[in-house]
């Protein structure tokens, strides 16, 4: 037994960010305590807290001394921290209040005491620790239930769960939107890009127009909202559309930046509830640009219903008839390709990752272009793909997971990540007068590429499945490999089929590049190819077949994938897990197998064979996209 649980350090790091928290809570709360001339205002919301916050902070500030929190802290750590920077001769303090989890209201409330509270939107943002729509707006609407009755709730007219807050709220209501009978009610909104956010906007008898900074019409909840907060604090209409005409959106959140060379980027790749896309699809939508381009990182919140996979696909549905152009990003990239419209193919392209989208993007935009970047920040870091277009970037890596912005990252200039497709390709393509001839493949000849690592000492690996599987073809078919600069290849008739066995030697999760050169060398498509691989996910010496799909987390799949820009290589998948064995899956595919488990894999060679015999003799598809189509 062992002296000290195994998780004891963890447990023990718990306790004391729980006692931290706990420490500057109650510091803070003491100090709000001596804090009787600030107003003080808390937001809260399923999206637009942040810029609510900002844009009330600008309202207010034009006419007195306050602050309010920074950026989209928003935890209860956080506003304790920056409630201790609130000093007495300061009109106000603004802090955006999260809703990440049951009874955290009610905490954040007992700290701030806010008078004015502001309500922007109810969506589907932590539906997991909720599990439901009322759920969320309940936690919410804690804020405007916890009002002291001198005070104001500020609540959306137009959203239902938020209009309802006002029952059973003991301060005074003062509602906005859209809504006949809203107190602070906009008209005439207008917002195609490239113009920006405009509205005339009614309250107490008083008629004017409001002119801002922002894209798109669904800003219209957080602008109203902070002007009313402003109102409920004693700010004049006036001086609340004066200010508010100076106003910029905040960083990530629907935010332009025009490249000297005339190419829009709106960048909204802070966060990406799927229940926001359509606020990014209508703003295309409406748009007038010379050609429309949207790009996807990592969606999140997806709510009840269909699987993730499937949700990703409906939004590339929906998003190719908004714009010319619809790029994915990510693991989940490859998925979307189901999606794509016959005839139109090149209207929906994927990439794994941000460096092959980046490079992709800043190849193929021109002047009078609008590009839209929408994605999770600490998932995607899509900014990369605006900054690589600026000047040099180096840092590339997909898996850093840091939230700050990367044009202030430290890393930002430290060479990290993948290469692209083509810069692998590059590496791997026959040098002038190296060229070994290839002769095309010839009529009804069909490619089996087994998938693996050229390195000698990873022969035997998991991974190497793959190579095992067309090495025990080429034997039992008599076939002689030849060995040229991008592959090893042995070419022949299987059982009246005419086949082509390729070993590319490129690393696994570079393959992609190089295969898509040999494709265009020989002239063959996805049609007339065949993968064999492994499979972690299945049984050691199981095999199954599969007509398309995407990579299943395989990254020489992904690479594949990317390259040929189809998912619909046939394959046969060779399984090579270890039933209830927890182990390091990175570690374990690249380790040589004992001799038990290599016997079982080479028992399973024949049953694959069985299996690609059955797929030759079955006529391919029709003709799909060669090598050539990457650019």
């Amino acid at each position: 037994m062992p002296l000290f649980p195994p998780d004891l350090f963890a447990r023990s790091s718990d306790a004391l960010e729980d006692a931290v928290e706990a420490t500057l809570v109650a510091v803070a709360g003491r100090w709000r305590s001596f804090l009787s001339k600030p107003t003080f205002i808390g937001i809260s919301g399923s999206a637009g807290k942040t810029s609510t916050k900002d844009i009330l902070v600008e309202l207010l500030r034009g006419e007195g001394r306050g602050t309010g929190s920074r950026g989209s802290n928003n935890t209860l750590m956080s506003v304790a921290v920056y409630l201790l920077r609130v000093q007495p001769s300061h009109e106000f303090f603004v802090a955006e209040l999260s809703e990440d989890h049951p009874g955290i209201m009610r905490r954040h409330l007992g700290l701030l005491r806010p008078r004015i509270g502001i309500v922007t939107v109810v969506g589907n943002d932590h539906w997991s620790n909720f599990a439901s729509k009322d759920a969320i707006a309940a936690e919410i609407g804690e804020l405007a239930r916890g009002l002291p009755a001198e005070g104001t709730a500020v609540l959306n007219a137009d959203d239902p769960n938020v209009a309802a807050m006002a029952e059973g709220c003991a301060a005074r209501v003062l509602t906005f939107g859209l809504k006949e009978g809203a107190t602070l009610r906009a008209e005439h909104v207008t917002a195609a890009w490239p113009e920006r956010l405009a509205f005339h906007v009614t309250y107490g008898g008083e008629r004017l127009k409001v002119q801002t900074r922002f894209c798109g019409a669904h800003w219209l909840p957080s602008v109203l909202g902070a002007m009313g907060g402003a109102l409920a604090a004693g700010r004049s209409l006036q001086a609340c559309v004066d200010a508010i005409a100076r106003v910029e959106p905040t960083r990530g959140r629907m935010e332009p930046n025009i490249t000297p060379d005339g190419v829009t980027f709106i960048r909204d790749d802070f966060k990406a509830p799927l229940w926001t896309v359509d606020a990014c699809l209508a703003f295309m939508r409406e748009a007038r640009a010379r050609r429309k381009i949207l790009v996807f990182g990592t969606l999140s919140d997806f709510g009840a219903g269909a699987g993730t996979p499937q949700k990703y696909v409906n939004v590339a549905k929906r998003a190719q008839a908004v714009a010319d152009l619809t790029i994915f990003v990510g693991p989940w990239a490859s998925q979307v390709l189901k999606a794509r419209r016959p005839g139109d193919e090149e209207s929906l392209r994927v990439f794994r990752s941000v460096r092959e989208a980046s490079d992709h993007v800043n190849r193929i935009t021109r002047e009078g272009d609008l590009v839209l970047l929408k994605g999770t920040n600490k998932q995607d870091h899509l900014f990369r793909i605006l900054l690589a277009r600026r000047g040099k970037f180096a840092c590339w890596r997909d898996d850093c997971q840091r939230r700050r912005q990367c044009d202030s990252c430290p890393f930002r200039r430290l060479p990290s990540g993948p290469r692209t497709t083509r810069e692998a390709a590059s590496g791997s393509a026959p040098k002038p007068g190296e060229v070994a001839a290839i002769p095309p493949l010839a009529d009804g000849e069909q490619v089996i590429l087994g998938l693996g690592n050229p390195e000698p000492r990873l022969e035997g690996t998991p991974h190497n499945a793959g190579y095992g599987v067309v090495l025990h073809l080429a034997k039992v078919w008599g076939l002689t490999w030849t060995e040229t600069t991008q592959a090893w290849i042995a070419r022949g008739v299987a059982e009246g089929v005419p086949v082509c066995l390729v070993r590319v030697r490129a690393n696994m999760n570079e393959i992609g590049g190089t295969l898509a050169n040999l494709a265009e060398e020989m002239g063959f498509g996805v049609e007339r190819c065949i993968l064999v691989l492994d499979d972690l996910d299945m049984p050691l010496g199981k095999v199954r077949t599969r007509l398309s799909g995407g990579p299943g987390g395989h990254r020489g799949v992904a690479s594949i994938l990317d390259a040929f820009q189809s998912d619909a290589f046939r394959r046969v998948k060779i399984g090579v897990g270890q039933a209830g064995a927890k182990v390091d899956r990175t570690h374990y595919v690249l380790t040589v197998l004992d001799p038990a488990a290599l016997a079982t894999l080479e028992s399973a060679n024949e049953t694959a064979r069985e299996h690609l015999l059955a797929m030759l003799k079955r006529p391919p598809g029709p003709s799909a996209p060669t090598g050539a189509a990457v650019p």
